[in-house]
């Protein structure tokens, strides 16, 4: 079986091609690259990375096709497109942008021109020959500013969106459940990726990574946010065999599924914040302040009198602070119960929790990592 995916080179993707390719799939890659050079050893660094620095062994497996999410056609050339059109019975779009702080247009353009381009490169296909599948995989986070509980078939934002990111993969997933009535589509969400859950070990130090390296390094202290917020994170290997696991089964098709730890198995963020100063002894616990009170009154301040690290710390956590203060939860029953019979476990956050830190502080944040 061949599978054209993006997002291959992506924190999550590597993972997924890298399993892929173990399985015995033919992977064609869609990689941005100024030359076909630069795009294959992207790939190849990109594998070794989640193979502890070794080459995989079956890139003979992977064929890299270079272009870009919006560029318009994906950016494909001719004979590219031409093979994946005659090749790949199925298609796996992982790829997005996830910066929480560009302009919706300029998020729109990845996330929503490119899920677009995929589906109509997809529909060609499916006039072409067999196509047995369409995987998308999207973020529990399209729930926007809800903080109820979230059901896998939900795609609802009249409470609106915390950033581009969110408004654009909310806008994305619409347009993959609107091809459904013709594209053999499934819909695959996970919540917060972090390392994996046996080691913590991990090649992306975003979202909840940052603010805890700040805490960590004594440079920040004070988190604007409701120590009672619940944080839903999932392990990469988690994901990757979830994932995996439920495009084998034909009946996941024309459903949603949330990658999450779920209604039981997230932390509260003070919770969080301890386990972290276990590893920190003699530190001051963090500080929870009233988020409207500092985000007024504090905030501005700061940010045009600071200079240096002060500034550049408030000025990037300013797109952390929605999640510091409420989130959704999420329903998972689906995924449970397509994920009973493979016997792929959910694990809950405090069951890993600890590895993630470790990872963070033994190898200084990724610095020294093998």
């Amino acid at each position: 079986m061949s599978v054209f995916v993006t997002g291959g080179t992506g924190f999550l993707g590597r993972h997924l091609v890298r399993r892929l390719v173990e399985s015995g799939e033919r992977v064609l890659l869609l990689v941005r690259g100024r030359d076909d050079a630069e795009a294959a050893d992207k790939v190849r660094r990109a594998l070794a990375s989640v193979n502890d620095g070794r080459d995989l062994g079956g890139e003979a497996s992977v064929t890299v096709c270079r272009g870009s999410l919006d560029a318009p056609g994906l950016g494909l050339g001719a004979a590219d497109r031409d093979l994946v059109l005659g090749s790949c019975e199925s298609f796996l779009h992982c790829g997005a942008s996830v910066r929480l702080d560009l302009p919706l247009e300029r998020a729109r353009a990845v996330n929503v021109a490119g899920t677009r381009a995929m589906l109509d490169l997809a529909r060609a296909r499916a006039q072409r020959g067999r196509l047995e599948r369409f995987d998308y995989v999207g973020t529990a986070y399209v729930a926007g500013r809800r903080t109820d509980v979230v059901f896998e078939p939900e795609l609802e934002g009249r409470l609106g969106h915390k950033n581009s990111y969110e408004q654009s993969k909310f806008e994305a997933e619409g347009a993959v459940r609107a091809a459904g009535m013709e594209l053999p589509v499934c819909i695959f969400r996970p919540s917060i990726v972090v390392g994996e859950s046996d080691s913590g070990r991990t090649t992306s130090f975003n979202m909840i990574y940052w603010p805890a390296r700040m805490y960590a390094s004594g440079l920040w202290r004070t988190c604007p946010g409701n120590p009672d917020a619940p944080v839903d994170l999932v392990p990469v290997n988690f994901v990757r065999d979830a994932l995996l696991a439920i495009r084998r089964q034909p009946r996941s098709l024309g459903r949603c599924f949330h990658l999450a730890a779920g209604p039981e198995g997230f932390l509260r963020l003070g919770r969080i914040t301890e386990v972290l100063q276990e590893f920190l002894p003699g530190r001051k616990p963090v500080r929870f302040v009233d988020p409207g009170w500092w985000m007024r009154w504090v905030h501005p301040v700061i940010k045009h009198l600071a200079f240096g690290a002060p500034r550049r710390i408030v000025r990037h956590g300013q797109h952390y602070v929605p999640y510091f203060v409420a989130n959704p939860r999420f329903d998972n029953a689906g995924t449970r119960e397509l994920l009973r019979e493979p016997g792929v476990p959910i694990p809950s956050v405090e069951d890993y929790l600890r590895a993630l830190f470790r990872f963070c502080l033994e190898s200084n944040w990724g610095r020294t990592a093998s």
